[in-house]
């Protein structure tokens, strides 16, 4: 007989099969137990050594007993003609059968699982998630830094882009470190110029290290300090001086961002390397400039932003972050327009087609191209290209916003609320973040929550208040109410008429025609234009509605749409049943993306019908 025909009458393969299959099976056993008892990750590896140590030994045993009614024997002790090996090795055939049929059945539920639970182009309305609180909470904080702002040391005052540009370019590189909650920039720089200590910086941001750092910068000489502190100790982990030429700031990065990932390296994974932008220098430093100005969002330094990405996409046509930073600042010029507008949101569709065009991975890119789609009220374009930048970069907060706004316009009170507080997450002290967060509360009725994000919004916008007057409004004060919206107006629009006159017609309706008059004369008064939250406030829908169409008809959808977010607040229920909703749902597209992904918290689509109201 020969070798391989004895391999098979001692019933070897049938062992090694079995073998294999049942460890698989164990295998799916223990993630499932280590996930239910919240185990470490290290259960799993200790199981799967134990399992390829064992397979070895499992076939000489094979090889070298055999079952028989007397129990275990060695082969060679068992006469050939008792020998029932192929009794054994039927009972072996119906096991592993039997095993292959679980493997079956598992693979069947897994498939059923995902193709129910894997369509993120779809949005549904969806029931709250508590534990996504709680999840934020149990973030792990071996895990998180924040790369605060570098400071200028150079004698020049104008030399501020370079070290935030170079904090910006650390932290952009830290970001590609699997695992590591790095806080955004918006929240990082919010502590820039403040007279706050480092424990006090990381208890608000929830991390456990902190980087920081000087530069001084002295033509093409460059001279960088970095050191990363561990919270907890209040100890330097790592400390570096860097005394380099302007042409060698890659490398620099390189080396800071590895050291970083060196110190923490047992609980984070390797990190992606970063491709060198430019060998141009003075390109790079005109990019950083241009993102340094297009961080600061006014007008005039939007312009410039713009003039100087551009000059550098035309000397370095395969820069992708500059392409995507000169989409981002046309994108959010073209908001601030009037004349204008239009040709200012072609060149930010061109340039973030362009960026992704050099580089297809460019989350941002898609994040703009999602945002204008918004504007244009192409349902379907923005939720795939925000899902597709979400995919790329899932703890970059813009995208996380732009999609919760989004969903918020349409309805998606629950799940909007999803995205926004895993925004929060990397952005924790961002302020019109925190806006929106109360705007999601607001529609959910949750008045407590906004209570505790309009105490957020209030330490950390400088711009608006809005969560203190929504906060009353769902308490139903409506003297505290108008004192806090008159606060939050003068602010953002230095008066409060608008307010002033809305609440005389809450408290007199006798009032509302000669409101609704000087309001509608007032409007180019108002944020953003529009007078649709005051108007809405008193009970003038028609006139309202009427607002938002036009604003629709010139091409502003998001403009429009945030001014929609008003209808889902909690404190206007009474309104839904307006029969004029439906008609302005099925202007905006509203109502054909409900048809297709399903009914929005607050209206149920039946054929050519929508009702609106509490369920």
């Amino acid at each position: 007989m020969s070798f391989f025909e004895e391999l098979k009458r001692r019933n070897v393969f049938r062992v090694g099969i079995a073998y294999g299959v049942a460890s698989w099976l164990l295998l799916q056993l223990t993630e499932v137990l280590t996930e239910l008892l919240e185990i470490g990750p290290e259960v799993g590896k200790i199981v799967i050594v134990l399992l390829i140590v064992g397979f070895i030994p499992a076939l000489i045993f094979a090889w070298a007993f055999e079952m028989t009614p007397e129990g275990i024997k060695r082969e060679k002790d068992v006469d050939p003609q008792q020998s029932i090996t192929s009794n054994t090795g039927r009972k072996l055939d119906r096991a592993i059968i039997g095993m292959l049929v679980l493997v079956a059945g598992y693979f069947i539920w897994e498939s059923r699982f995902k193709e129910d639970t894997a369509q993120p182009a779809k949005t549904i309305a969806v029931e709250p998630k508590p534990e996504l609180a709680a999840a934020a909470e149990a973030v792990n904080k071996q895990k998180s830094i924040v790369v605060l702002p570098f400071v200028n040391m150079s004698n020049d005052a104008d030399q501020e882009f370079f070290s935030d540009g170079l904090s910006e370019e650390i932290l952009n590189a830290l970001v590609k470190i699997d695992d590591l909650r790095v806080i955004s920039r918006t929240s990082a720089f919010a502590f820039k110029g403040k007279d706050v200590s480092i424990p006090d910086i990381a208890a608000q941001l929830d991390v456990s290290h902190v980087l920081e750092g000087s530069v001084r910068k002295a033509g093409n000489d460059v001279r960088i300090t970095a050191q990363l502190i561990e919270v907890e100790t209040d100890s330097h982990l790592w400390s570096e001086a860097y005394n380099r030429s302007l042409e060698n700031i890659f490398e620099i990065q390189e080396e800071i961002s590895k050291a970083i990932a060196n110190e923490l390296q047992v609980t984070l994974g390797s990190g992606k390397k970063t491709q060198r932008p430019t060998d141009d220098i003075n390109v790079y430093q005109m990019f950083l400039r241009g993102r340094h100005l297009y961080q600061g969002r006014g007008a005039e330094g939007l312009d410039l932003a713009i003039k100087l990405l551009k000059e550098v996409v035309e000397k370095e046509p395969g820069y992708a972050e500059a392409w995507a930073t000169l989409a981002g600042a046309s994108s959010v010029r073209s908001f601030q327009l009037n004349e204008g507008a239009d040709e200012m949101v072609d060149q930010a569709r061109r340039a973030a087609d362009q960026a992704i065009e050099v580089d297809h991975r460019n989350g941002f890119a898609y994040a703009v191209k999602g945002l204008l789609s918004v504007r244009a009220l192409k349902w379907e374009d923005a939720m795939a290209d925000f899902d597709r930048a979400i995919e790329l970069n899932p703890r970059e907060s813009n995208s996380l916003l732009w999609k919760g706004i989004a969903l918020l316009m349409l309805g998606y009170n629950h799940e909007a609320l999803d995205y926004l507080l895993q925004a929060e997450q990397v952005d924790p002290v961002f302020g019109l973040l925190q806006s929106w967060i109360i705007n999601a509360y607001a529609s959910l009725g949750e008045t407590e929550a906004v209570g505790r994000h309009a105490d957020k919004e209030a330490e950390f916008s400088r711009a608006t208040n809005s969560g203190r007057y929504v906060y009353q409004l769902l308490r139903g004060d409506m003297a505290s109410a108008e004192e806090a919206w008159a606060a939050a107006d003068m602010v953002t629009l230095e008066t409060d008429e608008l307010v002033r006159a809305a609440f005389r017609a809450v408290r007199n309706p006798a009032e509302k025609p000669d409101v609704i008059k000087f309001l509608l004369q007032n409007e180019a008064t108002s944020r953003s234009a529009t007078l649709f939250p005051y108007l809405w406030l008193i009970g003038a829908t028609d006139e309202a509605l009427d607002q938002i169409n036009r604003i629709m008809d010139s091409g502003r959808g998001l403009r429009a749409g945030i001014g929609m977010v008003t209808i889902w607040a909690a404190y206007h229920r009474d309104q839904l049943d307006n029969p004029a909703l439906p008609a302005l749902f099925e202007h905006m597209g509203a109502a054909d993306y409900w048809r297709k992904h399903g009914n929005p918290d607050l209206c149920r689509v039946m054929a050519d019908t929508i009702e609106c109201g509490e369920r």
